[in-house]
């Protein structure tokens, strides 16, 4: 296959661009009209958005809301939260000393060819399951070898079945230092993360859970090896049981933040 090209990538992004901003009776007619479908896999933010238990959650703060002393509708918000929350991306500067961040990662490497590899029922014996090497090699061999430029992404089925349930998905509901010797959720393994890197030309990996690495990790080694190759991650990704496991096209939009480490981000695939 060839490589995803930033040419490529591009055409992509301008139509699905085009296609969200016209206006469309329903789901059906845009799908009969377009010949697409769009699969959004972000969740909405808001007081039950799930971050990393030391992190300042997402707060939302009305304004103004109703009629203005001149007899207009006016309605202005305020919000506030943490970086590395939610659905939301990491740039290599998370844990990467002089890795790139988020407004330095051009457009053309938030999109890319969706690898999609299921061990829900692994996961569902072992929540502090690791993706292994083999899983990726079962995966190629019933689909044949990873494409260029892909995003993979592990099924875990936690966040599909539980989000937003702090408990079922972080393994606690506790809050702040207390929390983090209980945090119970699958993640990558460092075997699998060093395999893709040096054996298949990815643009990042992906997760339904709060991290790439599981909850139990002391040492972020997942993150460390990504970020320090320049690679780039999503976390808490919705709508996985809908997206097929070869085929589909990822792109994200990520808050252009000046010197983010991460961001909240708009996440959606168009499928075949």
């Amino acid at each position: 296959m060839n490589r995803f090209s930033k040419k490529s990538a591009l055409v992509f992004f301008l139509v699905a661009m085009a296609t969200f901003l016209v206006s469309r009776p329903n789901n059906h007619e845009q799908e009969r009209e377009e010949g697409k479908q769009f699969l959004d896999m972000t969740y909405p933010f808001d007081e039950t958005s799930i971050y990393w238990p030391t992190a300042k959650p997402f707060m939302l703060t009305k304004v103004a809301w109703g009629k203005s002393e001149a007899g207009w509708w006016y309605a202005s918000n305020e919000f506030s939260a943490s970086e590395h929350g939610g659905t939301h991306a990491d740039a290599p500067i998370h844990f990467a000393e002089n890795g790139r961040t988020i407004d330095q990662i051009p457009l053309e490497e938030w999109m890319g060819p969706a690898v999609k590899i299921n061990v829900t029922r692994r996961c569902a014996g072992n929540r502090d399951y690791l993706l292994s090497v083999e899983d990726i090699e079962a995966w190629e061999k019933e689909y044949g070898k990873i494409p260029l430029d892909a995003w993979v992404i592990m099924y875990t089925g936690i966040g599909t079945a539980y989000y937003p349930d702090r408990k079922k998905v972080l393994g606690t509901d506790k809050t702040s230092q207390e929390a983090l010797p209980e945090l119970s959720f699958p993640g990558f393994s460092q075997r699998a993360v060093e395999f893709l890197l040096r054996e298949r030309d990815i643009r990042g990996i992906a997760i339904d859970t709060p991290s790439i690495d599981p909850g139990n990790s002391k040492d972020f080694r997942a993150h460390r090896i990504l970020m320090a190759a320049d690679k780039l991650a999503l976390e808490n990704i919705a709508n996985l049981d809908k997206l097929p496991e070869a085929g589909a096209t990822l792109f994200v939009i990520p808050m252009l933040i000046k010197n983010g480490t991460g961001a909240p981000a708009r996440v959606f695939a168009i499928l075949p």
